[in-house]
């Protein structure tokens, strides 16, 4: 064992020489760490936060005690028995938070070794606190540096594996290692330690306590990377003009400090400078609110699908943070590919406000297995490991600094600007691990969410609780939807503590649309800009999607371009294979992209594709279906997603049955663009077919309420669970076949999912009835689930505990997935060479193993692939599933 590494703080063992190890001292790491986490709270937004929580405003004095108690984060090291984990030959090993048992635990921990413990901390510290107990809240939260709250559990058997290594050995004595820590925090951050003239002890608010180990969290993160902070030998000296010179370059590099940034927009002046157009009305309106107004922490946009919203997001962002409100930007989507197509626009607004690529923000596509930096994917831009271990002043090693919280998906949120899915956010404030780092980097930007809906209890109560404290600590937040209804928009009101009374069905209905509302409920009417006419032809061809096929190329003949989307993969599966077979259809018709060698492959659209199949689909939507493309006839059948954020247009729609926000979002791909090359018969009014069952829902419903199996196949009570829901739909549309779009959004909404319209239908029949009480009673539920998992962050760390699985919580947003490596690589129909696949976890077998067998495969046609019990093919049409080892197949899905 090398004696001259102890007490180390971080080891680097030689991959060719495993006996060769390169140490940190711990004394130097831990300063490292804590003049991150001072340098931290200097930024404008975790300044802002940090007060806010404190209910008062930081003193130098403040930040300086803050970064002494940082020192401290890893005190555990100096346990001896952690320390000669240096030898690989010693067995006696206990990790550095669990080391603290035998000291800091309540009910087992030694009085003997606590008063050595309280010997080597600075006597200054009697001053720093009101109380014991807030004094132990902020030893609790250093010590939960690793993304949980520690909470020691009285355990025995944690005292007596720590007990020993406390006690001073040949290598030196612990406290004194402690003691050494001490010291150097003595010599860095003077103020701590002076006479405090006004007598005021660090804020003893839980809140503030949490914001304070979030902004650790963090700091450990920079701290511990050697790319910044070598692994050597150093002496106090070196390591403090060393952390002077890095640290400031280092939050610069990282994002972290956009200080220097704000001047270069002083020369934008204009919408239409930074934008390239005139704003629109939604636009203006956004144009002329004043950050400085405090009602403006919260806005709530409320308009039409293609109406500007996202440029209107955007200016914003960008006269926040020209004003100093925000340090960054994080753009919520519900789905993946969503996120991934508003990227690109984001990124393009970026390179025209920042034209230096050196003073621009880090921009970063904040999605598992679609991440990109600055426009390109990570694996272009980060360096390997080896290199990145080296601290060199290397241009390519520089562009590990921009990239930074592009490596993990728990630091996606610390970039200055972010496009990523609503769960990243969420898991922001619910008891997972990690949740104070998330939390502490979305406390800065700007957060606006897309294409809020109100149809899922579990999301609602989620975001409720985002907005919340995202309001409580003075964030700024944009929530945007085409289609929310009155007691959605008056929940997340009453979140941030604005006026939220409940609104009847009749005011909703009459409420200005489009409408932007600011936190105290006072809105702001916009002017309505092109009106788009659709007539809605309900079809009861739910369930004979042969006799679909046939509607379809009835239209596809009159020169068409065609969109169909169903509700569940399998069905728009069923439906492409169906239309590929019948002996009416022009091959021609057929949506294909470009693949393996260059052949023309038929394909549909839908979320369970490979990643990098994904990029090839979607450009190839975007080149057939988007603007500018040209006409003809087409037939693009696929699910969800095609609802969301491409934009592509459409003569025809034909879709299922589904609530009228969510329809709202799918005639939004109708006659979106001003195309003068439209076929006559579909110029005027727009044509929407909505496939629904033969005579009304309630025949759906057992005796019982529930939904029967046949029509959980067309996604009722499965995709969709309230029928309520899609039955008024279904009313309203037989009602009320001509629509004008933008002017009747409102009634349509409101009618469908407004409390009052939802209880009609309980009094028509007992099934109804019941259906209305199970559903209630799974909102209930649901409701319930998520106030069990949301975070409290008014505990004292000791009391909190975060023992949440957060792939759990993912799993109920729809959000979880396995990405999981093949046994050997597989080209796929679209040219790609696949290393992994993507599954979603409840396709997945109870306990998945490491990797997925490819079984067969035909170069870029199919593969059959085997995970644990569960067989698949992916081929042109998706991943489909063949068994599950006990032959059933999965439920159907919102994909």
């Amino acid at each position: 064992m090398d004696r001259a590494c102890i007490f180390w703080g971080k080891l680097k063992l030689d991959a060719n020489e495993p006996q060769k190890v390169r140490c940190l001292p711990l004394a130097a790491h831990s300063l490292d760490v804590a003049y991150v986490l001072r340098a931290l709270a200097e930024l404008p937004g975790f300044r802002r936060a940090l007060e806010r929580a404190a209910g008062r405003a930081l003193r130098p004095t403040d930040l300086d005690r803050l970064a002494v108690l940082a020192t401290l984060h890893d005190m555990g090291k100096a346990n001896l028995d952690f320390q000669r984990q240096i030898d690989p030959g010693y067995r006696q090993k206990v990790g550095h938070i669990r080391a603290m048992a035998a000291i800091l635990d309540p009910e087992v921990g030694e009085a003997s070794l606590f008063n050595r413990w309280l010997e080597a901390l600075p006597p200054e510290f009697q001053d720093w606190f009101s109380d014991d107990e807030t004094a132990f809240s902020y030893f609790y939260a250093i010590l939960s540096h690793h993304g949980r709250p520690v909470k020691f559990g009285g355990k025995d058997e944690d005292r007596r594996r720590s007990l020993h290594g406390w006690t001073p050995g040949p290598e030196g004595d612990p406290f004194a290692a402690i003691r050494e820590l001490v010291a150097w925090a003595r010599g860095v951050f003077p103020l701590a330690f002076q006479e405090d003239p006004e007598r005021l002890t660090l804020p003893d608010s839980p809140a503030f306590v949490h914001r304070f180990a979030g902004l650790l969290m963090l700091a450990d993160w920079l701290g511990s990377h050697e790319h910044w902070f070598p692994i050597r030998p150093v002496t106090f000296e070196e390591r403090l003009a060393h952390a002077r010179d890095v640290v400031p370059r280092l939050l610069r590099g990282v994002g972290l400090d956009v200080r220097s940034l704000r001047p270069h927009l002083g020369r934008i002046r204009s919408f239409e400078e930074r934008f390239g157009f005139p704003p629109n009305s939604v636009q203006e309106r956004i144009e002329h609110l004043d950050p400085e107004d405090d009602r403006t922490r919260l806005l709530i946009l409320e308009s039409e699908t293609g109406s500007g919203k996202t440029e209107a997001a955007l200016n914003w962002f960008f006269k926040l943070f020209a004003a100093g409100k925000v340090d960054g930007l994080y753009f919520a989507l519900p789905t993946r590919v969503a996120a991934r197509e508003l990227y690109t626009r984001v990124h393009r607004a970026m390179e025209r406000w920042f034209p230096d690529p050196l003073e621009r923000p880090v921009t970063v596509l904040a999605v598992p297995g679609y991440a990109q930096v600055d426009g390109l994917p990570v694996s272009q831009v980060l360096p390997a490991e080896g290199e990145g271990n080296r601290w060199q002043e290397d241009e390519g090693l520089r562009l590990h600094e921009r990239r930074w919280a592009a490596e993990r998906p728990k630091r996606f949120l610390a970039a200055t600007v972010a496009v990523g899915t609503v769960d990243q956010a969420l898991l922001s404030v619910v008891k997972a691990a990690h949740a104070h780092l998330r939390s502490v980097s979305l406390d800065r930007s700007l957060l606006v969410v897309d294409e809020v809906h109100a149809s899922d209890a579990y999301m609602t109560h989620l975001l409720e609780a985002l907005v919340r404290h995202h309001h409580r600590i003075g964030g700024y937040a944009m929530l945007i939807s085409a289609t929310l209804g009155a007691s959605a928009r008056q929940r997340y009101l009453r979140a941030a503590g604005g006026a939220g009374e409940n609104v009847g069905w009749a005011s909703a209905v009459e409420a200005p649309y489009p409408r932007i509302t600011l936190a105290d409920g006072s809105g702001l009417a916009v002017p309505s800009g092109r009106e788009k006419r659709v007539r809605f032809t309900l079809l009861p061809l739910a369930q004979k999607l042969e006799e679909v096929a046939a509607e379809i190329i009835r239209h596809l003949r009159s020169g068409a371009r065609v969109l169909v989307v169903l509700n569940t993969v399998s069905r728009a599966v069923s439906l492409q294979k169906m239309i590929e077979a019948h002996p009416d259809l022009n091959q021609e018709w057929l949506f294909r992209c470009r693949g393996h060698q260059g052949r023309e492959v038929v394909t549909l659209h839908h979320g369970r594709f490979a990643p990098e199949d994904r990029v090839i689909l979607d450009a190839c939507v975007s080149r057939r279906l988007g603007r500018g493309s040209e006409g003809g006839p087409i037939l693009l059948i696929g699910t969800q997603t095609l609802e969301q954020s491409l934009d592509l247009d459409a003569d025809v729609l034909i879709t299922d049955l589904v609530p009228a926000d969510v329809l709202l979002q799918r005639v939004g791909r109708l006659h979106r663009h001003n195309r003068q090359d439209r076929p006559e018969p579909y110029r005027q009014p727009a044509s929407c077919f909505v496939l629904v069952p033969e005579g009304d829902l309630s025949a759906a419903l057992d005796e019982k309420g529930n939904v029967r199996t046949a029509y959980k196949a067309l996604g009722y009570g499965s995709v969709y669970e309230d029928l309520r829901m899609l039955e008024l739909t279904r009313r309203m549309l037989a009602g009320r076949p001509d629509v004008v779009i933008p002017r009747d959004n409102r009634l349509l909404v409101e009618s469908v999912t407004h409390p009052e319209r939802l209880e009609l239908l309980a009094d028509e029949s007992l099934p109804w009835r019941r259906h209305m009480e199970g559903r209630e009673g799974a909102d209930l539920s649901k409701g319930i689930a998520a106030n069990y998992i949301v975070a409290s962050f008014d505990e004292h760390f000791g009391e909190a505990e975060f023992n949440v699985d957060g792939a759990k919580v993912t799993t109920r947003l729809g959000a979880d997935t396995l990405q999981v490596p093949l046994s050997r690589p597989v080209i796929s129909p679209f040219g790609q060479t696949l290393r992994e696949i993507t599954i979603p976890a409840h396709w997945a077998p109870e306990n998945p193993p490491d990797e997925v067998i490819v079984e067969a495969a035909e170069e870029g046609v199919e593969a059959i692939l085997r995970f644990g019990t569960h067989l698949y093919r992916y081929s042109r049409y998706g991943l489909e599933v063949i068994s599950d080892g006990k032959g059933n197949r999965p439920e159907p899905e919102v994909v």
